[in-house]
C-alpha cells in the first residue's frame, strides 16, 4: 500500500514539473508559472500592443504563450510602455 502512495506522489510531482516546463501555455498557466504577471496585466498588454509580441501564438481563437520567449521579450523592453500618452 505504501509503495502505491509513493508511486502516486512521484507521478503527481512529475506532472507538476512537466506543467512548468511546457513549451506552450495558456494565460492562466503562464501567470501561475510567473507570479509577477497577472492575468489582467497580460490581457491589457495584449490589448494595447496586439498579438505581435514575442512568444504569443494563436491556435484558432486560443492564445498560447512560449514562456521563455515571452519573458525574454519583456526583458528586452517590449512591455516597457503599455499604455498612456507616449512621447510628447
Amino acid at each position: 500500500m505504501k509503495e502505491l502512495n509513493v508511486q502516486q506522489a512521484d507521478h503527481q510531482s512529475s506532472e507538476i514539473r512537466s506543467h512548468h516546463n511546457a513549451t506552450l501555455m495558456n494565460l492562466t498557466q503562464l501567470c501561475e508559472a510567473e507570479p509577477a504577471l497577472t492575468i489582467g496585466g497580460v490581457r491589457h498588454l495584449l490589448f494595447t500592443k496586439g498579438h505581435d509580441l514575442p512568444g504569443v501564438y494563436r491556435f484558432g481563437r486560443k492564445l498560447l504563450f512560449d514562456r521563455a520567449e515571452f519573458m525574454e521579450g519583456i526583458k528586452q523592453g517590449y512591455a516597457a510602455q503599455i499604455g498612456g500618452r507616449g512621447e510628447v
